[in-house]
């Protein structure tokens, strides 16, 4: 099922596969339990009176002085008087579960974001939630700690961000799965419903925290950071840009969690934005819980100084409905805020309500016997098929921007010359947010690139000199070597790139170029004349233009992780063969030049990402070549002009064939671009086109597939300056693509506007 593209796996299969585990006994006796003897005579205990009911009980037994520590992250404190357990709020799972491993058990790891945003397969999204899903349960039955404390893990995922990659600059761009709002959105659906939705629909498997809220993308840069910066944005941005992922992931994946973010938002901090929190509750309709980021509430007044005090912090965070502190706040200063009237004890009240329901429909608080997530067995820990899934999405993620010569695939029985920073890349491979991979912690399990491709050069010859010692360094002592190593080879790869010593959480980057001294190594590597396959990693996009032309290949790895060195030497060497596309513009260098890295609109000239960008961009979004050739047409009977109605259904057929002589996977992208379109302000749109829909197939030899794209003239609908969505009336082209070559063209008129929605803020 996980190989069906494009196909959400399902939950009860996967639940299946981990075999019967009914009557495992989980935790021993020592296992920290709500509602045991002797506390189960409480109310909140009986599973015969509705949840609802059973928090408000819970709530009316707490003394006022325990109720911050309550409200407290990462962990939130027992209360042993009532039999309330203690509970970590706090366990990150950006692409597997932040956890130590259990003895020789480590928790899968996938790919980072960045990659799986270039996969554009939805069903591995939901395959990596639904895998983080069971890890996570079985790793806190057994009292597993997070990977950097000792703090057991909870059941609540900080995890995913859904951020925008606003700009190739911000230092987790790793961590996000692209600049696309809609794909965004499908992202975060996809992940939470696999986190969350298991095959006992009477409960939660586990919930999602979708991160940052709201509009965060600036880590360190110059003197502005995370912690002190107003993200001013206009109503035309928050509207079509910021906010569209985040209603996708609350509406049609039912998220249960939400994490404020460090920033202020025209001039509010996040977490005491009340008019925020109107947009999630009343506009989105979201019932779920919300956690300051770490320190957040701290910020509010010592960085921010948006109030005098911690006091009065206390009090905005509570009164703007951050229901968990991260920090300590909450703890020492939240029951003063009531007592000295910033905030209501009632106030605070509907933050235990939402916090304490949570862990209710987790099954916290009802009897483990006929419950199967308190008896899912240990050894789903790094189970084989979800490590088969994690090696998958890693091979999907890769993207072939460059392929003069069709040097790639290479053939095995050649001489190769692995060199450059990460050719025995371990850490190197594996981004940030990593649980230990490799038991007792560390990165020595992991095979290197270099070992891997030996292995698949079967009959060759491999000589590996990285000719660095880090991304930035590059000594002539050390690039002497590896030159020495090219000349005496039929081909080079050089595994190239960057890493967390240049971008990562709390700091951003000034250029996109590669290190000068990489850059120099690689030029030297080229004036010896070999074929040479370039592999990147990094999270945001790399500007190559300077040396490209004198490169053959080249391989977009992004972090890879776990089972990067094998992904990329079966590609390398033909053994799968790379369908992946860019989730994001891959800019030339000066860009950073033309464009304020702190300024958060979209469509500052010359623009962000491929909707606003009116320049030339090195590499589009949605590039991505393969080893094979495809062709699209439409279907029989395709319409090349359309007269769409208000409130009818449209199907458009396009078919994608495999023209070429090896199996290989395509995406094919849905685009609607304005053409002559004015909105009800009397203004013309900036947008430039919109993806709206996508779908990864597999195709072999002279293989064609048809591919259904549904939409209505709400597909088309824009915002307006003031943040009206709308359906204009006017010309649309819808456009189907491949990110290159040939692409397919329908026009479409729409005679009258229709308001979808008008904005509550």
């Amino acid at each position: 099922i996980g190989f069906c593209l494009n196909r959400p796996m399902s939950i009860l299969f996967l639940f299946l596969i981990l075999g019967s585990c009914v009557g495992t006994e989980i935790g021993g006796s020592t296992f920290p339990r709500a509602c045991v003897k002797p506390y189960n005579t409480y109310p909140f205990c009986n599973t015969k009176l509705s949840i609802d009911d059973r928090v408000d009980n819970l709530i009316s037994l707490l003394k006022d002085d325990e109720i911050g520590s309550i409200l407290t992250a990462r962990e939130s404190v027992a209360v042993p008087r009532i039999g309330l357990p203690a509970y970590d709020w706090g366990m990150n799972a950006i692409h597997g579960v932040q956890s130590k491993c259990a003895g020789n058990r480590c928790p899968t790891s996938f790919p980072n974001p960045c990659g799986l945003g270039a996969s554009f397969n939805t069903s591995m999204v939901h395959t990596l939630g639904a895998v983080i899903g069971f890890e996570a349960r079985a790793l806190w039955h057994e009292r597993i700690t997070e990977a950097t404390n000792t703090i057991p893990i909870g059941l609540d995922a900080w995890s995913p961000n859904i951020n925008i990659n606003r700009d190739p600059r911000w230092g987790r761009n790793q961590e996000v799965p692209g600049e696309d709002p809609f794909w965004t959105g499908v992202y975060g659906e996809m992940y939470t419903k696999g986190i969350q939705a298991g095959p006992d629909k009477r409960y939660l498997l586990g919930v999602v925290t979708l991160k940052h809220w709201m509009a965060y993308s600036v880590e360190r840069y110059g003197k502005v950071n995370r912690h002190n910066f107003n993200a001013v944005i206009s109503k035309f941005d928050f509207h079509n840009t910021y906010t569209p992922g985040w209603e996708q992931a609350i509406r049609a994946g039912q998220a249960m969690g939400i994490m404020c973010s460090y920033n202020a938002v025209n001039g509010t901090p996040t977490c005491a934005s009340q008019w925020l929190t109107k947009v999630l509750r009343d506009d989105f309709n979201y019932l779920g819980y919300v956690t300051s980021d770490s320190g957040a509430v701290y910020d509010i007044w010592a960085n921010h100084h948006y109030t005098p005090n911690a006091t009065t912090a206390a009090a905005a965070a509570a009164n703007a409905e951050t229901d968990i502190n991260s920090g300590g706040i909450y703890k020492d200063d939240l029951e003063n805020a009531v007592k000295e009237g910033f905030t209501t004890q009632k106030a605070v009240k509907k933050l235990l309500w939402r916090s304490l329901k949570i862990r209710f429909q987790l099954g916290l608080f009802d009897p483990i016997e006929n419950q199967p997530y308190w008896h899912i067995p240990p050894d789903v820990v790094g189970k084989k098929y979800h490590e088969d899934m994690a090696k998958l999405a890693t091979l999907e993620s890769m993207v072939l921007l460059k392929n003069d010569k069709k040097t790639l695939p290479l053939k095995p029985g050649s001489k190769v010359a692995v060199i450059g920073p990460h050719a025995k890349a371990q850490r190197g491979m594996c981004g940030n947010y990593l649980g230990h991979l490799c038991p007792g912690g560390g990165f020595k399990c992991l095979e290197t690139p270099a070992e891997a491709l030996t292995k698949q050069n079967v009959g060759g010859t491999t000589t590996v000199e990285e000719g660095c010692t880090s991304v930035s360094d590059c000594p002539s002592s050390q690039t002497g070597k590896a030159i020495a190593a090219v000349k005496q080879s039929d081909v080079v790869v050089f595994f190239g790139g960057i890493g967390e010593s240049i971008e990562a959480e709390g700091h951003d980057r000034h250029n996109i170029t590669i290190p000068e001294q990489q850059v120099a190594f690689i030029e030297e590597v080229i004036k010896v004349g070999k074929p040479i396959v370039l592999v990147l990693f990094n999270g945001g996009a790399l500007s190559i233009e300077s040396f490209v032309d004198g490169v053959d290949s080249v391989l977009e790895a992004w972090y890879p992780s776990f089972h990067g060195g094998a992904a990329l030497a079966e590609t390398i060497f033909g053994n799968y063969n790379p369908g992946g596309k860019l989730p994001q513009t891959f800019y030339k260098a000066d860009y950073v030049n033309q464009i304020p890295f702190l300024d958060m609109s979209m469509t500052v000239p010359p623009g962000r990402g491929y909707r606003y960008y009116t320049g030339t961009p090195a590499y589009p979004f949605g590039f991505g070549l393969s080893y094979t050739t495809f062709s699209l047409k439409f279907g029989q009977a395709a319409a090349t002009h359309i007269v769409a109605e208000h409130g009818i259904g449209y199907t458009a057929e396009v078919h994608v064939r495999n023209t070429g002589d090896r199996e290989g996977d395509e995406v094919v992208m849905a685009f609607f671009k304005p053409k002559n379109v004015t909105l009800p302000s009397g203004r013309t749109s900036p947008l430039l086109k919109q993806l709206f829909g996508f779908q990864r197939v597999r195709l072999g030899i002279s293989e064609t597939k048809k591919l259904q794209f549904m939409w209505d003239t709400k597909t088309l609908a824009m915002h307006d300056f003031d943040g009206t969505k709308v359906v204009p009336e006017g010309m649309f082209e819808l456009v189907f693509s491949r990110g290159h070559g040939v692409e397919l063209t329908q026009v479409v008129k729409i005679a009258s506007t229709r308001t979808v929605r008008q904005p509550l803020v």
